[in-house]
């Protein structure tokens, strides 16, 4: 079939005008995580939030895990409140971590409790905190739980039933990389929005490994072959911590947080293997832990290097159009090591989708 030169023109004009067109946008809205287990904003991180233009926080306020001497679900950690000054105006989320122990061959009336002490526990964080007014906080709620195939059912069903008590609030879960590469095997949990943590994507309990919380070729592995759309809308969590992890006879034993690098100068205590490697030469205690000779560390740190790869990569997944970029977490050693003008790059870069390679 022929076409006529008018309708040729017209098309050759809709095709110009396609290509020409600006791709569209995200969105994007800077937020940080508060993991620490007492709550205080100091002026100098206050000073960073208002500069980045940062107005949101998803404060951890609850630990859940279980007693290994009985198995009984029971709070870990609850937060402590010591002062509220710095939160005026902010939009806080309150975070509850839960660990994926708590779904095993818990029961629904189990279930049923545990949702309501949840609830209990974020009011009273609520009627304690001015600022976590429902006008701010929106009744949001966000729940960390890295669940598998045999929890995933109890997660879940726990998930729904925070969604029916909370009809008008804003439920959303994070997930992990794997999670959103498989959904059709893990699962999508039933929530509003989803929180893709792209970090943590090395083996943590190798002794050998490299720096496990991220690895460009880790997390490329999760992005390539995933499917084109998420069935959630997607916010992004991205790390600017460091922690230092202790191995004892060739096994994983503790999690330091931001060990003071001067401390590792002392080369009484600590022989050093490699930059980031050292061998425990004496016993001696490190932020309250008693390290004993032959114990090793591994320093991992997120460099503004390695951050903007990562958010590089990250542009290619499929976030929402009104994505939160949410840095993981807000302490003063993080934010020295990142100047506000990096960080308002990391989210500038963030704001034109790109398609995966």
């Amino acid at each position: 079939m022929k076409i006529k030169l008018p309708m040729l023109r017209i098309l050759v004009f809709c095709a110009l005008v396609t290509q020409c067109a600006p791709p569209p946008t995200r969105q994007i809205t800077p937020a940080f995580y508060y993991w620490q287990t007492a709550l205080q904003i100091d002026a100098s991180e206050r000073q960073y939030l208002d500069q980045l233009g940062c107005n949101k926080l998803y404060i951890k306020i609850l630990d859940v895990g279980k007693d290994p001497a009985n198995g009984a679900i029971v709070p870990l950690s609850r937060l402590i409140v010591s002062d509220t000054a710095g939160l005026s105006g902010q939009q806080c989320i309150p975070v509850i971590f839960i660990t994926n122990a708590v779904f095993k061959g818990i029961s629904e009336a189990q279930t049923d409790t545990l949702v309501a002490h949840i609830l209990a526990a974020t009011r009273d964080v609520v009627q304690r905190l001015p600022d976590l007014s429902a006008g701010q906080g929106g009744g949001a709620l966000q729940f960390d739980c890295d669940w598998t195939q045999t929890t995933r059912a109890a997660y879940f069903d726990f998930l729904r039933k925070i969604k029916t008590a909370l009809p008008a609030g804003t439920v959303s879960a994070t997930i992990r990389l794997h999670q959103y590469k498989f959904p059709e095997q893990t699962g999508v949990p039933p929530v509003d929005r989803g929180m893709l943590m792209f970090y943590n994507t090395g083996d943590i309990d190798n002794p050998g490994a490299e720096n496990s919380i991220f690895q460009p070729a880790d997390a490329r592995k999760y992005l390539i072959g995933a499917p084109a759309e998420y069935p959630l809308p997607l916010d992004l969590a991205l790390p600017v911590f460091s922690w230092a992890l202790v191995y004892r006879d060739a096994a994983l034993w503790k999690i330091i947080p931001d060990l003071p690098p001067a401390e590792l100068r002392d080369t009484v205590r600590f022989q050093a293997l490699s930059s980031d490697r050292f061998l425990i030469r004496t016993g001696t205690f490190v932020a309250g832990h008693y390290l004993r000779p032959g114990d090793r560390l591994r320093i991992e740190t997120i460099s503004p290097e390695l951050l903007r790869e990562a958010a590089q990569l990250a542009a290619t997944a499929h976030l929402a159009k009104d994505a939160t970029v949410a840095f993981f977490y807000l302490d003063t050693t993080a934010l020295r090591r990142f100047p506000v003008q990096h960080l308002q790059n990391v989210c500038a870069s963030l704001v034109l989708p790109v398609s995966p390679k």
